[in-house]
């Protein structure tokens, strides 16, 4: 073992004497080496430096390697989700795929290599549109209509028994309304009766009428939604909230200002028929359940 270890390194260092010689010699007859000879000499014995590569960071890869294959369903909703399926999905970004404006208004809930499920949180004034591919080149991007939400008002309804309604319409977020009749015919529907004498206008969503009968002095919830009626399954929902009102009802839930009595003191002025508590303000008397028009 120790004879093969002293051959080696013999042979190592005749191997080096060699080539210095013969790189000094060729030196020497170039004037204009300048020393190359002692570079080349350790490029002889130098270890190979590797050519330098970019590493892509972890989750970083080209766009143009995913592809979109379907969307479902064709017609999304505020407060759900849908599905992209395609190829080479997870490392793609909301921003590659729908564009820096609209990733605040939806997020990646669930991701694979073959499928994205996507929240939306709110609809934007015109359809999502998705980039199907990470190449450019002819590269049509798919439309995926986005219905919001509508509501009548953001405080209750209060009407008069025997008094004419004056029309109460839906207002909509952005172009919800638009997107759904794009869709196709739209008809409003309630899910339970009105009071007697008020009904819902089906092509326009308003509230109208006279109202026969009364709620029995509370409020009532009826939930209304908008709906094709080629596909009812497409439809947006909302609710209002309603009371009507005999002449007495209305003056018996009517907050007033009262002096200081036995029962309201100091700064405790309000109060309404129905109840026997008394209120700092007006606005505090009209929020209770049994008096005021804005529960």
């Amino acid at each position: 073992m120790t004879k093969k270890i002293i051959l080696f390194l013999s042979y190592k260092i005749g191997l080096f004497v060699t080539s210095f010689l013969i790189l000094h010699n060729c030196s020497a007859k170039d004037p204009n080496s300048d020393g190359s000879w002692m570079v080349s000499l350790l490029g002889l014995i130098s270890p190979a430096v590797e050519s330098q590569t970019t590493v892509e960071e972890p989750g970083l890869k080209p766009a143009s390697l995913y592809s979109v294959d379907s969307v479902s369903p064709s017609v999304v909703m505020e407060n759900s989700s849908f599905t992209i399926e395609g190829k080479n999905l997870e490392n793609v970004t909301a921003k590659q795929m729908f564009g820096e404006g609209i990733i605040k208004l939806l997020k990646f809930t669930e991701v694979t290599n073959t499928k994205i499920t996507v929240y939306v949180t709110f609809c934007s004034d015109k359809p999502f549109q998705i980039v199907p591919s990470g190449s450019q080149s002819g590269n049509q991007q798919i439309s995926i209509p986005c219905l919001g939400t509508f509501r009548y008002m953001p405080r209750s309804l209060s009407f008069l028994l025997g008094m004419s309604i004056t029309p109460v319409a839906p207002n909509f977020s952005e172009n919800s309304l638009k997107v759904l009749k794009s869709l196709g015919e739209v008809e409003f529907v309630s899910e339970s009766n009105f009071p007697e004498g008020i009904y819902l206008d089906k092509n326009s969503g308003e509230i109208k009428g006279i109202p026969t009968e009364t709620t029995g002095n509370e409020y009532r919830f009826y939930p209304i939604r908008a709906e094709l009626k080629s596909n009812p399954t497409l439809k947006i929902q909302s609710q209002v909230k309603m009371i009507v009102l005999t002449e007495e009802e209305k003056v018996n839930r009517t907050c007033r200002a009262f002096v200081e009595t036995s029962t309201c003191r100091g700064p405790s002025p309000y109060r309404c028929s129905n109840s026997n508590i008394c209120y700092t303000n007006q606005f505090a008397c009209e929020m209770d359940l049994e008096c005021g028009f804005t529960e």
